[in-house]
């Protein structure tokens, strides 16, 4: 026994260790080896979401086409650089458009208003336009339109005006030029039936108006017939 013993040195036991772990249990050192555990290796929902860590999967290990569109969050996403940009172009379209329908009384930035009193008699003193300090004034009375004009521009301003009968040519004219709040003017009316008629006017503060109208005989039920358009 006591030669037993002197014969266990520590290299005697780790050698015969050694030789029993090759002989009997070889796939032992194999476990420990770098890189040497595979897809058979491992067993079945062995590897859970625990056993990840964060950011570990990236981009080149996911494979192509396994992320489809049931698996993303939309919500999540931001918007595509071409989906913003189409969004821009049709908020754009939608603006020009809002825009032209705002302005399609306006060329250059020039104004083209329309202005009427049509109805059946009598009809009060009713305004039918306020044009670049330029305010126009209707009436009818037994079938007779009375059009006059009044200004809301500081300073004298000047305002002439010309009218025509259509069938029977007798034309009238009428001018102011010292036209400033607080004044009338009361456009020509030579027959009252069928004129034609034009004026202009400059305000005070040099803006101007043009004016192109007529007054037509009675239409249907309607005897009080005023129709034209305004350019400033």
């Amino acid at each position: 026994m006591k030669k037993i013993r002197k014969r266990l040195t520590y290299a005697n036991v780790m050698s015969s260790i050694a030789v029993f772990l090759v002989i009997g249990g070889a796939t032992a050192f194999a476990a420990l080896g770098k890189n040497t555990v595979g897809s058979k290796q491992l067993k079945k929902n062995a590897v859970t979401t625990k056993k990840i860590k964060n950011n570990a999967v990236t981009t080149p290990k996911i494979k192509n086409g396994a992320v489809t569109g049931a698996k993303v969050n939309l919500s999540s996403l931001g918007k595509v650089p071409s989906a913003a940009n189409a969004d821009n172009a049709t908020n754009a379209a939608h603006a020009n458009n809002a825009d032209n329908a705002n302005n399609a009384n306006t060329v250059g930035g020039i104004h083209i208003v329309k202005f009427s009193l049509n109805g059946t008699s009598d009809i009060g003193k009713t305004q039918i336009l306020d044009l670049n300090g330029l305010q126009l004034q209707a009436s009818c009375t037994s079938s007779e339109i009375t059009l006059t004009a009044t200004t809301t521009t500081a300073g004298d301003g000047d305002i002439s005006a010309w009218a025509v009968d259509a069938s029977s040519e007798t034309s009238e004219g009428e001018y102011d030029d010292e036209f400033g709040p607080g004044e009338t003017f009361t456009f020509p009316d030579p027959t009252k039936n069928d004129v034609l008629g034009e004026a202009a006017f400059t305000g005070g503060d040099l803006r101007t108006v043009r004016l192109f109208y007529n007054e037509e005989d009675v239409i249907g039920a309607d005897d009080c017939l005023l129709n034209g358009y305004a350019i400033g």
